[in-house]
């Protein structure tokens, strides 16, 4: 069996933004948002970490992203919703309006895991 390291006591915060993109501007958002938004972010020091994943098997006119973004506890994510979100959020709707709106859900990580090979063996 394989080796999973386990941490129980996680108070991460996943800051899931989901945004669907019109397939005309998605290389162009892609690079705004790795060029611009994404660092802005992190610039903040509320985060620790970023994914960005795109659903599969999606059609043609659009496609439905997701970026998942990491607070080391509620407190730096609050600071980060309270200082930083609403400007970021402004310059993100005059960038790309309704050509690709956002929805935004916030989670509260329990516990983590990742395949190594030193580790606590995942019970059944």
């Amino acid at each position: 069996m394989r080796q999973i390291s386990i941490n129980r006591r996680s108070n991460r915060i996943l800051y899931n933004v989901t945004i669907c993109v019109e397939a005309l501007i998605y290389a162009g958002w892609l690079d705004f948002m790795r060029k611009n938004h994404i660092p802005k972010i992190f610039s903040t020091g509320c985060f620790s970490g970023y994914k960005i994943c795109r659903m599969l098997d999606e059609n043609t006119d659009a496609y439905t992203v997701a970026i998942q973004y990491f607070a080391d506890s509620i407190d730096e994510f609050e600071k980060y919703q309270r200082e930083f979100a609403p400007t970021l959020q402004k310059e993100y709707l005059a960038e790309f309006g309704e050509s690709a709106p956002a929805f935004r859900t916030v989670l509260h990580a329990i516990e983590e895991g990742e395949v190594n090979g030193s580790s606590e063996t995942y019970p059944n």
